[in-house]
C-alpha cells in the first residue's frame, strides 16, 4: 500500500486507488499519515478537522472514521506490511512503513542529499535533490485544503520543498548552469518574495545571464515586500550581494551566493526530525544538554525607534538600550537568551513557568519603556506569548527556538513608536493587573498603557463563597483564641493557585466588619505603611512608624488599635511579597507580644519550600472543592446547565475542586443548551492552562520527569508501568508516585494504580515533550497496560 499526500491526497494498493469514504475518513487519515508512528490526542484531531467549531457528534464522527479505515487497512494490509490504526490512550496511533509514505521518502532524500553535499559529493546531491522534488505532485493534500483544511504541518512541507530547492539551485549555480535554472528560479521566487536566499540565487543567475539591471530589480522588489509585510529591512548578504552588481564584482562570476547549504527548518508535528533550526534561533555557548522541553513563554522585544544615522550615537543607544533591558529583565526574574537582530528579547517563563508571566512581562516592558524614554532613547516594544523548545543543560536553559521568538521580533519593529505593542493573548493574561487599549492600526493588537495594582478583597460574582464554611470558622476559632488569651498568633492558609485562598480572606474579611470592636488591617505590599494609615491611629503614632519603623512603632500602633478589641492582619498572597514585607509579617508575633493580634497570610505551598515556614503558627492547607460544592458553584455560574449531565460531570471532572478553574471553564460554556462537547485541550481555558503549567514547574525535577513518563503510561498506571516506559527502579518510581498523590497531583486508584487527578494535566505534560523524545520512549517496549488500550 502507497500513501501520496505530496499532492491530490491518494491511497493505493497493489496499482489501484483505494477509496476512502467520506470527508471525514479522509481527513483523518491524512492528519495520522502526516505524523505516522506517534500518538495522536482525540483532541488534537477533533482540533485540526474542525478548527472553527468543534460539533456535538465530532468524537463520534472520528471514532466511526477509524473504524472505517481499520476495516480498510485489514482488507489490504499484508502480513509484513505491519500498517495497523491502534487506539492509544491519549489518541490514535498509525503504525505504518515510512517508505509507505511519500512526505516520508521526501524527507529521507532531501537528507540523503544534504548528507552528500557536505561531504563533497555534487552529483549524488543532485540526484538525491531532483528524486526527492519529483515527488511531488502539486500542493500538498491539493484536494483537502480546497475543503479548508489548514494545517500548519502542510506550511512546514511546503517550507522544506523550497529549502530543497535552494540547495539544488545553489549546487547547480556552482557548476554554472544559471541558463538551466533561470526559469524555474524565477518562478519560485516570484512566489516567495520574501526568501532572501532565494532571491539573491536568481539575483545571481541574472547576473551571470547578462541581465544586471533585473538582478536589481529583483533586489528592489524584494527590499520592498521584506518592509511591507514584516518592517525589516534585507539581511547583510542581500546588501552585498546588490553592492556587488553595482560594481561588477567580477567574483560574482565564480562565487557562490550563499557559501554554504542551510539546514532546512523543522516542520511543526514531525516523528523523525530533520535538523532543527527554526528562525530565530538565539545559541548561546554550546554545552552538553541533559533534557529538551517545550515550554511556554512571554517574550518581549525592544528596538531602538530611530537609530541615529551617527554610527557611534547609534552604538552607544543600543549599548544604553540593551543594559536597561538585562537590568530589569533579570530583576524580574526574566530569561535573556540575547539578541535577534535589532531587537533585545527577554523570555518569561523560563526556566520555570508562573501563573502571572504575562503580567510581569507586561509590566517589565511597561518600566523600560519609561526608562528609556526618560534618557531620550525612542523605542518600540513588542510583547507575544507561545510555546518554545528548550535545551535545559546542567547549568540551566540553553538554546531557545520557536516561532514565538520571530513573532516577537516582527512585533516590535512594527510597534508605534513609543508604545508597547501586546498580542490579544497576552492582554488576556494580563488584564486587571495591566490597563489596556486598543490599537486602531493593528485589529487584534493592543497597546499596553499603564500597571495598577489591586485590593486584597475580590468583587462579588455569581458563584459566591462555595464549600469553605469550615476553613472559615477555623479562623474565627482561632480570633477567639487569641482574644481569650490576650496573646498573639499567626495561620498561614496554603493552597495551589486559584483554589481559594484570597476569597477565603476577603470573606472572612466580610464577616468581621460586622463587629465594629475587631479592626480588620489589610497588610498589603507595605505593612509599615498599612499600620499608618489605619483610621483613628494617633497622629504621633502614625509618625513615628514612619519615621522610625521597626517593632517599636509597630507594638505602639498595635497597642492602640488593640484597645477595645482584637486585632486581624491580613497579608494575602505572602509568596509574592518582597523579602522586607515577608520579614516584618514573620516579625509580628514577636512585635505585639501580649496583644490580641491575629496574624492570617495565605501563600502557595512553595513559600515553606523558600525557607519561610519559622512563624507560620498554624497551618491550614485548602483542599480541593468536592464534587457537590463545585455542583453548587455551577448552578450559580451556569444556572439551568443541571439537566446536562454527562457534560456536567465531565465538566466537574476538569475543575478538578478549584473555584478559579470553575469560573474560567463557566465562561467557556456559558450559553450552551447541548451537552459540553469536545472538553479537551482545546476548549481547556488559557487561564487554566497557566495555573497548570506553573504547578508543574514547581515540582522538583525528578517529580517532573516522571509525570512524563506516566503521561505516556495510559490513563492508568502503576509503578510498573511507568518503569517500562522510562527505565528507572520501580521502588524509586512507587515513592515518587506515593508522594505525588499526597500533593493531590495524582489520585491513588483502588484497583488500577494512580491516574491524574486533572485530565488537562496529563494533556499539558504529555504536550510537554518533544515529539522526537515521545517517539523514542514509545518505542521502547510496550507496558501490558498500554497494550490492552491498542
Amino acid at each position: 500500500m502507497r500513501f501520496d499526500l505530496l499532492g491530490p491526497f491518494n491511497v493505493v494498493h497493489d496499482g489501484r486507488p483505494v477509496v476512502l469514504r467520506g470527508a471525514t475518513q479522509r481527513a483523518v487519515l491524512a492528519y495520522l499519515l502526516l505524523r505516522h508512528n506517534e500518538v495522536i490526542a482525540t483532541s488534537t484531531l477533533l482540533q485540526a478537522i474542525w478548527a472553527d467549531e468543534i460539533p456535538a457528534t465530532a468524537r463520534k464522527m472520528v471514532q466511526n472514521a477509524v473504524s472505517g479505515l481499520r476495516s480498510t487497512l485489514a482488507q489490504r494490509t499484508g502480513a509484513t506490511e505491519q500498517a495497523m490504526l491502534l487506539t492509544h490512550a491519549p489518541g490514535y496511533l498509525l503504525r505504518v512503513d515510512s517508505e509507505q509514505v511519500d512526505v516520508a521518502r521526501f524527507r529521507r532524500l532531501a537528507a540523503e542529499g544534504r548528507t552528500a553535499q557536505a561531504g563533497g559529493d555534487v552529483e549524488r546531491a543532485v540526484s538525491a535533490y531532483r528524486d526527492a522534488l519529483s515527488l511531488w505532485r502539486g500542493p500538498v493534500l491539493a484536494d483537502l485544503t480546497e475543503t479548508g483544511v489548514v494545517w500548519p504541518e502542510l506550511v512546514a512541507l511546503e517550507d522544506q520543498r523550497i529549502a530543497v530547492h535552494e540547495d539544488l539551485f545553489g549546487l547547480e549555480l556552482d557548476r554554472g548552469h544559471h541558463h538551466e535554472v533561470l526559469t524555474d528560479l524565477r518562478g519560485l521566487a516570484e512566489a516567495n518574495p520574501n526568501r532572501e536566499r532565494l532571491n539573491a540565487q536568481l539575483m545571481t543567475a541574472l547576473y551571470r545571464c547578462g541581465r544586471h539591471v533585473d538582478a536589481l530589480e529583483v533586489y528592489r522588489a524584494t527590499r520592498a515586500s521584506l518592509a511591507e509585510g514584516l518592517g525589516l529591512e534585507p539581511g547583510k548578504e542581500l546588501r552585498e550581494l546588490e553592492r556587488a552588481i553595482l560594481q561588477h564584482d567580477e567574483t560574482l562570476l565564480t562565487r557562490r551566493p550563499d557559501p554554504a547549504p542551510r539546514p532546512e527548518p523543522e516542520p511543526a508535528l514531525v516523528v523523525e526530525p530533520l535538523p532543527f533550526t527554526p528562525a530565530p534561533v538565539i545559541a548561546l555557548p554550546r554545552t552538553e544538554p541533559v533534557e529538551s522541553e517545550r515550554k511556554p513563554v512571554v517574550a518581549v522585544g525592544v528596538a531602538l525607534a530611530t537609530p541615529d544615522d551617527d554610527p557611534e550615537e547609534a552604538v552607544e543607544a543600543q549599548a544604553r538600550l540593551r543594559t536597561v533591558v538585562e537590568e530589569e529583565a533579570i530583576a524580574a526574574g526574566a530569561y535573556l537568551p540575547g539578541e535577534s537582530g535589532p531587537v533585545v528579547l527577554a523570555l518569561f517563563g523560563l526556566p520555570r513557568t508562573g501563573d502571572d508571566d504575562a503580567v510581569h512581562a507586561t509590566r517589565t516592558a511597561l518600566r523600560i519603556l519609561d526608562r528609556l524614554g526618560t534618557a531620550g532613547i525612542a523605542t518600540q516594544i513588542g510583547v507575544d506569548s507561545g510555546d518554545v523548545l528548550v535545551e535545559f543543560t546542567a547549568d540551566g536553559p540553553g538554546q531557545v527556538a520557536g516561532p514565538v521568538l520571530d513573532r516577537c521580533v516582527r512585533s516590535a519593529l512594527r510597534a508605534p513608536e513609543g508604545r508597547i505593542r501586546v498580542s490579544d493573548a497576552v492582554r488576556e493574561a494580563s488584564e486587571p493587573a495591566v490597563v489596556h487599549e486598543a490599537s486602531e492600526d493593528s485589529p487584534g493588537w493592543w497597546h499596553a498603557v499603564s500597571a495598577r495594582q489591586h485590593p486584597i478583597a475580590e468583587p462579588a460574582d455569581p458563584g459566591g463563597f462555595v464549600g469553605r464554611d469550615h476553613d472559615r470558622d477555623l479562623l474565627n476559632h482561632l480570633l477567639g483564641f487569641v482574644e481569650r488569651g490576650r496573646r498573639p498568633h499567626r495561620v498561614t492558609v496554603f493552597g495551589e493557585p486559584g483554589i481559594g485562598k484570597t476569597r477565603l480572606l476577603a470573606e472572612f474579611a466580610e464577616t468581621l466588619s460586622e463587629q465594629p470592636r475587631i479592626r480588620v488591617l489589610d497588610a498589603g505590599a507595605d505593612v509599615t505603611e498599612a499600620f499608618a494609615v489605619v483610621p483613628g491611629l494617633l497622629p504621633q503614632t502614625a509618625s513615628r512608624l514612619r519615621t522610625e519603623g521597626g517593632d517599636a512603632a509597630l507594638r505602639a500602633a498595635a497597642t492602640e488599635l488593640t484597645a477595645y478589641g482584637p486585632l486581624v492582619v491580613l497579608a494575602d498572597d505572602l509568596h509574592r511579597a518582597d523579602a522586607e514585607t515577608r520579614d516584618t509579617v514573620d516579625r509580628l508575633g514577636e512585635a505585639c507580644a501580649g496583644l490580641p493580634v491575629l496574624v492570617v497570610a495565605s501563600a502557595r505551598p512553595g513559600l515553606l519550600d523558600a525557607g519561610h515556614g519559622e512563624h507560620c503558627g498554624t497551618t491550614v492547607t485548602l483542599a480541593p472543592l468536592a464534587d457537590d460544592a463545585v455542583g453548587k458553584l455551577l448552578d450559580k455560574l451556569l444556572p439551568g446547565t443541571a439537566r446536562l449531565i454527562r457534560g456536567r460531570r465531565e465538566l466537574i471532572t476538569r475543575i478538578g475542586g478549584n473555584p478559579r478553574f470553575a469560573h474560567a471553564y463557566a465562561e467557556e460554556v456559558h450559553g450552551r443548551t447541548t451537552p459540553f462537547p469536545g472538553l479537551g485541550q482545546a476548549m481547556t481555558p488559557p487561564l487554566v492552562r497557566r495555573t497548570l503549567a506553573a504547578q508543574l514547574d514547581n515540582l522538583p525535577a525528578a517529580e517532573k520527569s516522571l509525570l512524563k513518563a506516566a503521561s505516556l503510561a495510559g490513563d492508568a498506571f502503576t509503578a510498573e508501568d511507568v518503569a517500562a516506559v522510562c527505565g528507572r527502579d520501580t521502588a524509586e518510581i512507587e515513592g515518587t508516585l506515593s508522594r505525588l498523590a499526597s500533593l493531590a497531583v495524582l489520585r491513588r486508584e483502588d484497583d488500577e494504580g494512580y491516574t491524574f487527578r486533572r485530565a488537562t494535566l496529563r494533556e499539558l505534560v504529555y504536550q510537554r515533550i518533544p515529539r522526537a523524545t515521545r517517539t523514542a520512549l514509545l518505542r521502547r517496549p510496550v507496558p501490558r497496560r498500554v497494550e490492552a488500550l491498542a
